[in-house]
């Protein structure tokens, strides 16, 4: 039988969770995963600049059992307060209340503020990796039309949605469903762990499967072990490829 692809995303890495990255290295090391991809934030919330922080930069650099490959995740990963009560859109509304707690940073940018994020984002990504990041991902895969030609215009290889990984150079798209779990409530958190196993089940058959964890997840033992049966079933028949990998063969 044809192994199938997995992506496997780290989000949100920052200073601000350092101690719960670990517990989640630690799971990736013990299931013996080869290839994960950091989604690397460059002000978290506002605080924890990753180009002042020294022992982080040495902490993001010092290597590992797995090959690492890193990626751009937004700037301050928080939508402005004064953005969020905005209801002239029905979709930004809908997307702002039910898939994500004011974090989709670039949801309502202007396209003048998307350019500014991503400069100031590579920038950052820059001092603390000593390289520019060749793929951009938007807090909780929510952006508007801006984004992308953004992207493209300053060489950014890839980007992902909700559904797709998409080729901002050659301009085509590969599916890729996500399974991610949910951590801020109990009904979240409970209604996630249920449904994980039913969605890898039902993506059994599809070519490249993407999970992404988030470092809060790491704080509640039922998420842990939900996370850690997930990715290692799909590790049975799924090979762990990086993003470049699978564009290339689309």
């Amino acid at each position: 039988m044809r192994r199938r692809t997995l992506l496997l995303s780290l989000h949100d890495v920052t200073p601000r969770h350092v101690a719960r990255l670990a517990r989640a290295e630690a799971i990736f090391r013990d299931l013996g995963v080869t290839r994960v991809t950091y989604l690397l934030v460059p002000r978290y919330h506002r605080g924890w600049s990753i180009e002042k922080d020294i022992e982080f930069s040495r902490w993001c650099r010092e290597p590992r059992p797995f090959d690492v490959h890193w990626c751009l995740h937004g700037y301050h990963h928080e939508e402005p307060q004064t953005r969020r009560a905005d209801r002239r859109s029905l979709g930004t509304w809908l997307k702002r209340r039910f898939l994500t707690a004011g974090e989709g940073e670039f949801l309502s940018l202007s396209a003048a503020e998307v350019s500014d994020r991503i400069d100031r984002g590579r920038k950052a990504f820059r001092a603390c990796l000593g390289a520019d990041p060749a793929a951009f991902v938007a807090p909780a895969w929510l952006s508007n039309q801006a984004l992308m030609p953004a992207l493209a215009e300053r060489g950014f290889v890839w980007t992902e949605d909700h559904w797709r990984i998409h080729d901002l150079q050659c301009h085509t798209m590969a599916d890729a469903p996500v399974i991610t779990w949910a951590s801020r409530t109990c009904a979240r958190r409970w209604g996630s762990i249920w449904l994980a196993p039913r969605l890898l089940q039902r993506w059994h058959d599809k070519p490249i499967l993407r999970i992404a964890v988030h470092p809060l997840d790491f704080d509640h033992p039922r998420l842990v072990e939900a996370i850690t049966h997930t990715i290692a079933t799909a590790l049975r028949d799924r090979t762990p490829e990086t993003y470049e990998h699978v564009l290339a063969s689309v």
